[in-house]
């Protein structure tokens, strides 16, 4: 089975969530606080009750044994009579293997306390064949990894068992060998541990110690010696594989939460082919995560508004807000941090990313900082302006703060910017490093009083002096800017004979500013 169309009111904070015609991985983004792990919370909570009047869900078949069960292909739970039959599928005990038709949670608090020790039997069951309670899977992981753990260590002693029973057996019968065709119970999960945590290798169940060992360069360790991470990642895909499901709703609360994005990429990789005709629901803040969804389906839970408006946006991959932020460098994934985006000049290790975040440090919380590359990256700004900077998207805001070279020859800020857009009173952030009045500022609070470092007049004869030296270099990067924006992308280099008038007039040059600003007493 899976959901087709979700309707909610008044699961606060949400007030109003309503999606239609949802794929098999659906991602619920937003920033925190807007209730997107209570969202969830009440979707479980209304499929072990379903009288609750304030969620309504469409059900799709997804096996025959379904469409036979309830004689259709979709049942409606806003009908009472379909209410009645999903009811009736939901509630049956299960075997704790190959688990059908059901529900999974897992949670983003997904730490396992402590494992008590199996008490082993004389006569142990086949755990494969137990019957678990029907919510069993309801719950979160921590409550039912240490089910995951002793039914991976039962299964292995009675194998053993079951196979000594078979051999004295045959023995009694005559027989002087048995056939060894058997598969061992860890296969599955040294796949999974290999997939997702390759190279190191999956070795055995230390049943006597209570735990699993694995193999990483030659040397042989306890599980426990494993990033918190990887156990995490591998406590969600062995519960997952132990219970083999098929045709289930697995809702998973910040898959991304303490794993490297690569991890996390592993881990929904690994539970989407664990089983058949499942459909996963996550609840995520990774923009890799939902950058990489847009072909499912995508929904941005909204902080609420006014008049009951829906809080869930539906995220397409072709709509123009995110084409525009694809033309800044970002992908639509940036809603996932919330709060007020500033646009940026540079990258990630830029030096104004860095001067910026010093400046703010945690004075403003709401702003989110992020990068939109270099000044070609502006070159479509009215589109960026239009469909971005002027408009809340999603219940975000956007602003955009570039360099004075930004406005390119015009002496005006576009009116379409609407007030989101600002520019630096310096051509370059760098030119405030060269403001001697900045400068000396900043030496007041490190050199005597009467330090030459303290006074403007004197922070400014040297800065020329050290300009006078760089003219030959900044005349080339002049005219090479130049020919660039006349002819394309060309590299200009300077003759010999253009070389030796540049560096006869810095000598020239030299000599009149020495006359005219002499060095500075220190």
């Amino acid at each position: 089975m899976r959901i087709k169309d979700i309707h909610v009111t008044n699961a606060l904070p949400v007030e109003l969530f309503d999606v239609e015609d949802i794929s098999d991985i659906v991602v619920i983004a937003g920033p925190n606080g807007v209730g997107k792990t209570r969202l969830v919370s009440a979707l479980i909570s209304h499929f072990q009750n379903l009288n609750g009047k304030n969620i309504k869900f469409k059900i799709q078949a997804t096996s025959d044994d379904e469409i036979a069960a309830w004689g259709k292909r979709e049942l409606d739970t806003s009908v009472q009579q379909d209410a009645d039959l999903l009811t009736q599928m939901l509630q049956q005990n299960r075997q704790r293997r190959n688990l059908k038709s059901s529900v999974f949670y897992y949670e983003s608090n997904r730490s396992i306390q402590k494992i008590q020790p199996l008490s082993y039997q004389w006569d142990m069951p086949d755990p494969w064949e137990e019957k678990i309670s029907w919510n069993f899977t309801f719950g979160g992981l921590a409550s039912r990894f240490q089910d995951t753990l002793h039914a991976i260590f039962k299964k292995i002693q009675t194998q053993k068992t079951s196979i000594a029973n078979r051999a004295i057996s045959l023995k009694q019968e005559g027989y002087e060998s048995m056939k060894l065709e058997f598969s061992d119970p860890l296969d599955p999960f040294r796949e999974a541990f290999f997939k997702l945590l390759g190279p190191k290798r999956l070795l055995k169940a230390d049943v006597q110690g209570n735990t699993l060992r694995f193999e990483h360069k030659g040397k042989e360790y306890d599980i426990n010696a494993l990033s918190s991470g990887e156990r995490e990642v591998l406590n969600i895909a062995f519960d997952f594989l132990l219970r083999s499901p098929s045709d289930c709703i697995v809702f998973v609360d910040e898959p991304e939460l303490h794993l490297h994005p690569e991890l996390s990429s592993k881990l929904i990789s690994t539970l989407k082919s664990a089983g058949k005709n499942n459909q996963f629901i996550l609840c995520s803040h990774s923009p890799d995560i939902i950058s990489s969804s847009l072909e499912d389906t995508v929904i941005f839970l909204t902080p609420p508004g006014e008049n009951s408006v829906n809080q869930a946006v539906v995220l397409k991959p072709d709509d123009q807000s995110t084409e525009a932020l694809n033309r800044l460098g970002h992908s639509v994934g940036v809603v996932s941090l919330g709060k007020k985006i500033v646009l940026i000049e540079g990258t990630k290790a830029s030096l104004d990313k860095q001067t910026y975040v010093h400046i703010l440090k945690n004075r403003f919380p709401e702003l989110v900082l992020l990068p939109g590359g270099g000044k070609g990256n502006l070159a479509a700004f009215d589109q960026v302006a239009e469909k971005v900077l002027t408009k809340t998207m999603w219940g975000i805001d956007f602003y955009m703060l570039a360099d004075r070279d930004a406005l390119g020859d015009s002496s005006t800020m576009p009116r379409s910017v609407g007030g989101r857009f600002r520019t630096l009173s310096k051509y370059h952030l760098e030119n405030y490093f060269l403001d001697a009045n900045i400068l000396a500022r900043v030496f007041q609070i490190m050199e005597p009083a009467d330090s030459w470092l303290c006074k403007p007049d004197g922070i400014d004869i040297v800065l020329r002096e050290i300009a006078c030296e760089h003219i030959p270099y900044a005349s080339v990067l002049i005219v090479a800017n130049e020919r660039r924006r006349a002819a394309g992308n060309v590299d200009v280099m300077l003759k010999r004979n253009v070389s030796m008038k540049m560096r006869h007039f810095h000598k020239e040059f030299s000599v009149a500013k020495d006359h005219y600003f002499p060095a500075p007493v220190y």
